[in-house]
């Protein structure tokens, strides 16, 4: 299956919205019941999931941005641009760091960005693990080293002559 067909499944529109669903619960849990100070990972855990989700939808939206190979660069370049505006909310909303110093707070920021992107990157492996087929030349290579016992292959994936002492 290829990228754009997973993106047109219904079931993978369900996750990403029960996904989205979650998160935002573990978020306002966490703020209505004072988890983000009694659990110093809290804040990693929903970051790092909202960055899984961000990317779940930039790819039911957009599915050709995971076809490249770039596709990892361009995700989380989206993701750190999504994940700087929810940090420029948090500032503007000072209850989320109400007494927190500045350099607490920048330290707290880029802390948050880098686990949104590599909550982001977990998603693009998640959907080449899900649209990835093996390569035919170096499945036949691998089968013909196998089944002929005569020939190896050498390092640049070519076949080797079997020595006279082998």
């Amino acid at each position: 299956m290829n990228r754009r067909e997973l993106a047109r499944k219904p079931w993978l529109w369900v996750f990403v919205g029960v996904w989205a669903v979650f998160v935002s619960a573990l978020h306002f849990g966490g703020l209505a019941y004072d988890i983000y100070t009694k659990l110093w990972w809290w804040d990693l855990l929903t970051h790092t999931l909202s960055g899984f989700g961000v990317a779940g939808v930039l790819f039911l939206v957009f599915p050709r941005l995971f076809e490249d190979t770039r596709a990892p660069v361009v995700v989380g370049t989206l993701i750190l641009a999504i994940g700087a505006g929810f940090e420029v909310y948090e500032y503007l909303f000072k209850d989320f760091w109400y007494g927190w110093s500045m350099a607490y707070y920048v330290e707290d920021t880029l802390v948050d960005l880098v686990v949104d992107v590599l909550g982001g990157l977990v998603f693009v492996a998640f959907v080449n693990s899900l649209t990835r087929r093996p390569t035919v030349a170096v499945g036949s290579k691998l089968e013909a080293a196998s089944t002929e016992p005569s020939k190896r292959l050498r390092s640049d994936g070519g076949e080797q002559p079997q020595s006279e002492t082998d």
